[in-house]
């Protein structure tokens, strides 16, 4: 989520008014992507002519459910005419563009410019050759978003291989997408552990920990509480580290079955990755890449120093012509895989085994039709 540092300076762009979604105007191409919380198709406005992707989300799929569906409704409402109107604040090339938004009693659609070559994981294995060079191109060009973003006391918050998407084939084309997902809202009520939790920096799964005794960790008694890690610059950082590091290797640095496992592993290697393949690559480059995943968040590099050229124009990059997509495919299938499933996973998790246990919902939680 585009956060600001100073919100109540914001003016919040109401959505479109209008009861219902036009979707006539829509020439459909083909469904890119459902994960049992949203859907996303492919289509042609007919209105402008220009290519979209289209989000609907059916609250309707989300029942019976361990919290109030009124309540979702009204958070997810605000998340995105929140980041609704700080996107079209800061209109800038490297920020995905929302063309529009309409919030109905039973569904929310949002219509953003397409981006026809995807996320990471897409661009990534539709390329042919891919270099070193390549990568370390698509990583300063999402420090150079976040500059962008950290310039007008914005951060993202929420940054993953999913919201890095590109406009053609090559690696400069990267426009960010703002945090527009209802399952983060949905375990923010659930307060349960995301099933991926790669971009949650140290500082905020320690706010998710308490001890017991030297060496007993468990999560906190209420639950994983999301809403609880306040994005920060360091944090936005952080998350760049991790993207980088499964484009350079097709695999996550640090993993954990839960928060208590995944902070100890962090900390066990002080945020340096002990990866084969991250160790072939140049010095410069590792370095970039821990100092990305620092510990200490004031240690962090800062998105200014990302954006530079330094870090990977020496001989050694410049001379790595290792196609490195023939060795990290399988891996990268893999945490791509691992990516898409997130949000079944979180809807079995949050609604089917609700429905099978026949627990009883909160007082204030609704069935509505």
């Amino acid at each position: 989520m585009l956060i600001s540092q100073e919100e109540s300076s914001v003016n919040f762009i109401q959505p479109v008014q209008q009861s219902i979604f036009d979707e006539d105007k829509l020439l459909v191409y083909r469904e890119l992507y459902y994960n049992g919380f949203s859907s996303i198709i492919a289509a042609r406005d007919l209105t402008s002519g220009a290519a979209v992707a289209v989000k609907k989300v059916e609250f309707s799929f989300f029942k019976p459910c361990p919290f109030s569906i009124t309540k979702l409704k009204e958070n997810y409402a605000n998340k995105i005419n929140e980041q609704a109107a700080k996107i079209r604040a800061i209109t800038h090339t490297s920020v995905v563009k929302l063309m529009e938004y309409v919030i109905e009693p039973k569904r929310v659609t949002i219509m953003t410019e397409m981006c026809m070559f995807g996320d990471l994981f897409n661009w990534m294995l539709q390329q042919a050759q891919l270099r070193v060079r390549d990568i370390c191109l698509v990583v300063q060009n999402i420090f150079q978003a976040l500059r962008f973003l950290h310039s007008q006391g914005y951060v993202h918050g929420a940054l993953s291989p999913t919201t890095v998407l590109f406009q053609s084939v090559s690696p400069q084309s990267v426009t960010i997408m703002p945090d527009l997902s209802v399952r983060a809202e949905v375990l923010k009520l659930a307060r349960v552990e995301p099933p991926i939790m790669d971009h949650f920096a140290p500082e905020c799964l320690k706010t998710n920990t308490l001890k017991q005794g030297e060496d007993n960790e468990k999560t906190i008694e209420d639950g994983f509480a999301t809403d609880q890690c306040t994005p920060t610059k360091a944090s936005d950082i952080w998350n760049v580290g991790i993207i980088a590091h499964i484009a350079f290797t097709g695999k996550a640095p640090f993993r954990g079955r839960n928060a208590f496992e995944l902070l100890k592993n962090i900390e066990a290697t002080n945020g340096e990755s002990r990866n084969e393949m991250f160790h072939t690559l140049s010095s410069l480059i590792r370095n970039q890449v821990n100092r990305s995943l620092s510990v200490n968040p004031e240690t962090r590099l800062t998105a200014e120093e990302g954006s530079e050229v330094y870090w990977f124009d020496d001989e050694e990059t410049k001379n790595d012509n290792r196609n490195i997509l023939m060795t990290i495919e399988y891996e990268l299938l893999s945490t791509c895989r691992r990516y898409r499933n997130q949000g079944r996973q979180v809807f079995e998790n949050v609604f089917r085994k609700f429905n099978v246990s026949g627990t009883s919902l909160p007082e204030n939680a609704s069935h509505e039709r």
